[in-house]
């Protein structure tokens, strides 16, 4: 039985490992972005935990955000529509993040903060 190579392309097109860039042998658990910079280690990540669970949604903004993820806002759209049917005391904002699904966009994560009591953040699939 003969191998074969497959190339891999990150979100830009160009080869890749895993994001546009080939995992570093020698410290395997870095975790990589796909600019092609290493963002940060396991290490560093240590002692980060999500925010804290609210007690109710009840009356609550909740930011529905479409990552350009294939499917995502189809996915969302579908998660408002369930709030409308079953809490429809929740305010539903849908806010689609800027750049591809790999990249950060501050702007949005500060008004969620400013204006947001949640945020469910899909990919869709």
């Amino acid at each position: 039985m003969s191998k074969k190579l497959l190339t891999v392309l990150d979100p830009k097109g160009q080869p890749s490992g895993i994001f546009g860039k080939v995992l570093d042998l020698k410290n395997p658990m870095a975790i990589l972005d796909p600019e092609k910079q290493p963002t940060s280690t396991l290490e560093a990540m240590i002692g980060q935990k999500m925010a804290d669970r609210l007690d109710t949604l009840e009356g609550k903004t909740v930011y529905l955000v479409e990552t350009g993820f294939a499917g995502a806002a189809d996915f969302m759209k579908e998660v408002e529509g369930w709030f409308q049917r079953n809490m429809p005391s929740v305010k539903t904002v849908m806010r689609s993040k800027r750049g591809n699904m790999f990249t950060d966009d501050p702007e949005l994560w500060q008004e969620i903060k400013e204006h947001g009591d949640a945020a469910i953040v899909g990919v869709g699939g």
